[in-house]
């Protein structure tokens, strides 16, 4: 513990010294070592190696929270897992701020369990290289990810099927966030992402878009493209959904990492809330997501605006609220923010890019409305109508269930991994946690 406390003060220290690009990359090899932890020597089979840049947080975002459901779904399936950080430890653990923090999200990874850990890509090329049969499959979140580490797999385990998990169409939301905001550098990173998207498809034995319309999509650029769908899930609420008389105010939950909140926010906050507050004066908004930026915390100025940051447990949040507001302008996939508040009984309101890729209907399993005036009138529809509240809450809950339960995931992803040829051991030791 002492030991990661003072690399995380040597990592400050790097970060804020001034010298030429390649020698601070050659200094940084030195002083933060790629890193590889065998936890199990005796294997029961070999592995599936999730490859993403960092460990899952699963409280901290709704990629890492599908993330960390994916691992426990691909271990119920019967097969064993091994995890690779692209990021290096010292690098994860100073993104966090706390060493404490970061071991808690470390030890939750390797109680799963898991059979190798890796971080670091120099970490993974070398034990690939004296290891070239050591995994059954490769699981690579991100694109970016793939281009990272596709080389390396090619060279040293080139006979090992890989899966290229997009997350979500990341060139067509950079291009709706370039028309929206008529900016032309980011319609140029939206180009460039289109060939790094296509070229992981290329790459890889199959990949995974996370609705079927992104699916179709992404074939019509890339007709030649293996592709299955492999959406967002979230475990089933048997709990009472407490009633809406003994709920009050308004919840948004992002990560602001991710600007599509941050936009998503603000518009909220200018457009929307004011004309809420026409009709329900001083109902409180409550606002919840890991890195606010400024803009975003100075919104606390208003005192019936509470910003949070992280919270680890929304649970009571979820329970005492009385809407959920996705106001997003941009973006794309299935945002797991919707599916999680439906799961969990509470109303939603968003926007055709908060709802799409899931099939929702609006008025049945949340309110669908682009425009402010709209959005204000579902959002104070369910705050003042009881009856229409509780059938948006019942109905959105079944869907959650009936479409994205965790129950089902065990079988998706067996089915996923059988179809590049990678069947199960069953292995009777292994058992995900609940």
């Amino acid at each position: 513990m002492r030991f990661l406390h003072w690399r995380l003060q040597l990592h400050k220290i790097f970060n804020k010294t001034r010298m030429p690009w390649q020698a601070k990359k050659v200094l940084h090899h030195l002083l933060f070592p790629s890193y590889v932890e065998i936890i199990e020597e005796d294997l029961p089979s070999r592995p599936i190696l999730f490859i993403a840049p960092n460990l899952p947080y699963p409280d901290r975002g709704g990629t890492d929270f599908r993330l960390f459901h994916l691992l426990k779904g691909t271990i119920k399936a019967g097969y064993p897992i091994s995890f690779f950080s692209i990021y290096e430890r010292d690098l994860l653990a100073a993104r966090l701020g706390t060493p404490d923090l970061f071991l808690q999200y470390e030890h939750a990874m390797r109680q799963l369990p898991l059979f190798h850990l890796f971080y670091g890509i120099r970490a993974f090329r070398k034990f690939l290289k004296n290891n070239p049969e050591a995994f059954s499959a490769i699981f690579i979140l991100w694109p970016k990810s793939v281009q990272a580490v596709i080389p390396t797999i090619k060279r040293y385990g080139p006979s090992i099927p890989v899966i290229y998990d997009m997350v979500d169409y990341h060139a067509r939301r950079l291009k709706r966030e370039g028309k929206l905001h008529s900016d032309p550098r980011i319609l140029a990173k939206a180009k460039e992402f289109r060939i790094i998207e296509s070229e992981a498809a290329r790459s890889t034995n199959l990949t995974l878009a996370i609705s079927r319309e992104e699916k179709e999509l992404f074939l019509a650029d890339n007709p030649a493209t293996n592709i299955d769908v492999l959406g967002n899930y979230f475990e089933p609420v048997t709990d009472p959904v407490p009633d809406p008389e003994r709920r009050a105010g308004l919840l948004f939950v992002g990560n602001f990492v991710h600007a599509p909140n941050t936009d998503g926010i603000l518009w909220f906050v200018r457009d929307i809330y004011p004309l809420v507050k026409q009709e329900c004066p001083s109902v409180p908004l409550h606002i919840v997501g890991d890195f606010p930026p400024p803009e975003i915390q100075s919104l606390s100025e208003d005192p019936d605006i509470v910003v949070h940051g992280w919270v680890p447990d929304l649970s009571e949040l979820f329970r005492s609220s009385r809407v959920f507001v996705a106001s997003l302008r941009y973006g794309a996939g299935v945002k797991g923010k919707v599916g999680l508040a439906m799961s969990k009984g509470l109303p939603v309101v968003t926007t055709a890019i908060g709802a799409e890729g899931m099939n929702l209907t609006s008025g049945v399993d949340c309110e669908i409305v682009d425009s402010p005036e709209g959005f204000a009138r579902k959002t104070i529809l369910l705050l003042s109508d009881d009856d229409h509240w509780s059938r948006i809450s019942i109905q959105g809950q079944q869907y959650a269930n009936k479409n994205s339960s965790t129950d089902a995931l065990p079988d998706k992803m067996r089915q996923i991994f059988e179809s590049i040829g990678v069947s199960p051991p069953h292995i009777p030791s292994i058992s995900a946690p609940s």
